[in-house]
């Protein structure tokens, strides 16, 4: 127990003096990612030239040889000791074991607007690269250094507070050497719910959700014919419809949403929703969920989160904790000061 308390102490003091450092900052806070491979598992990952076996697809023909074969250093670098008719060196002299050829590598920059202080995953080509959260103003941005050239198949979703979210938003990009390239202003739609299954027809039935602050939503609701409402995200993002379902007939309808910012970018439609119009009202059950860093899911995020993250720092988790842990923390498998920069994001007191 005293060694638990010791630890908890050591921790408390740096993270206490963040929360401080936090209620003196007035500016919303942007979070710029960048994910380090990890080499030796078997996987060429952001950072690496190479690992094992996996060269990204890459032979020594892309690097100006005729033939031969690329192998992967200890450290994941490339070596090109295996590649045959070596190009110049330029140089004169030449330099044994490598081939000293270096590719040049490029870099990519991704911003835009989800809902305030969301969680944004950013993936490529199925695989998740980096996450972060938006700020208060409801942007985001990422920054992918040391990529290999080549074709990239990029996608970016958003969750919010909630739990909510965002319909996926996907688009390519071809990165030559040495080149940097800066995808902004993407606009990640909103997140939509609503409160009831079924709805009596004549009964209203809220159409809700997050999308980034003042902008303008348009929301499509499936009848005979499409039918579009407009409304407007509050200053901490929320919208919300109140739709007269007297207009509507009996039966199974659909409904999406789409924002538009400062009358210039407009967001791609929501995930689609359902609901029955019919002769009673039926609401929908409200999954709670647990926000992030919340351990005990009590809706705050305090010093009994902190104290049950500190009982697991630096342990092997238990397989309940360590659902907990993927869900509400840094999601990989242990506990460290990761996370407890986590925890003191979402810190509530």
């Amino acid at each position: 127990m005293n060694k638990i308390l010791k630890i908890s102490l050591l921790i408390l003091i740096p993270i206490l003096s963040f929360f401080i450092f936090q209620k003196i900052k007035s500016a919303s806070v942007t979070v710029t990612a960048i994910v380090p491979g990890v080499c030796g598992n078997g996987v060429k990952e952001i950072g690496e030239q190479c690992d094992g076996s996996d060269f990204g697809g890459l032979t020594c023909f892309n690097f100006g040889y005729s033939g031969g074969s690329l192998s992967c250093n200890a450290d994941c670098t490339l070596n090109f000791s295996g590649c045959t008719a070596a190009p110049p060196s330029g140089g004169g002299g030449g330099g044994g074991g490598g081939g000293g050829f270096i590719p040049s590598y490029g870099k990519i920059i991704i911003s835009g607007y989800a809902q305030p202080k969301s969680e944004i995953t950013l993936m490529s080509d199925g695989t998740i690269k980096a996450t972060t959260i938006a700020g208060d103003d409801a942007k985001f941005s990422f920054t992918l250094d040391n990529l290999s050239p080549g074709n990239y198949l990029f996608t970016l979703f958003s969750e919010d507070k909630d739990g909510r979210r965002s319909s996926l938003y996907t688009f390519p990009v071809k990165l030559e050497e040495g080149q940097t390239i800066t995808a902004g202003n993407i606009l990640l739609s909103p997140t939509i719910d609503v409160d009831k299954l079924e709805v009596k027809r004549g009964d209203f039935i809220s159409i809700f959700g997050y999308a980034p602050p003042f902008t303008d939503v348009v929301i499509s609701v499936s009848s005979e014919e499409e039918l579009f409402f407009r409304t407007n995200a509050n200053r901490d993002g929320f919208y919300l419809y109140q739709l007269g379902t007297d207009i509507l007939e009996k039966g199974d309808h659909f409904t999406k949403s789409k924002s538009i910012l400062a009358n210039q970018l407009v967001s791609n439609y929501s995930r689609v929703v359902s609901f029955k119009v019919g002769d009673r009202t039926i609401s929908k059950e409200v999954k709670k969920v647990c926000g992030k860093a919340d351990l005990n899911c009590d809706g705050r995020v305090n010093l009994i989160d902190f104290s049950i993250a500190a009982y697991w720092y630096k342990r092997k988790l238990s397989p309940t904790f360590a659902l907990i842990e993927k869900e509400r923390l840094n999601g990989d498998g242990k506990v460290d000061l990761i996370d407890f920069s986590i925890m003191a994001y979402y810190w509530t007191g």
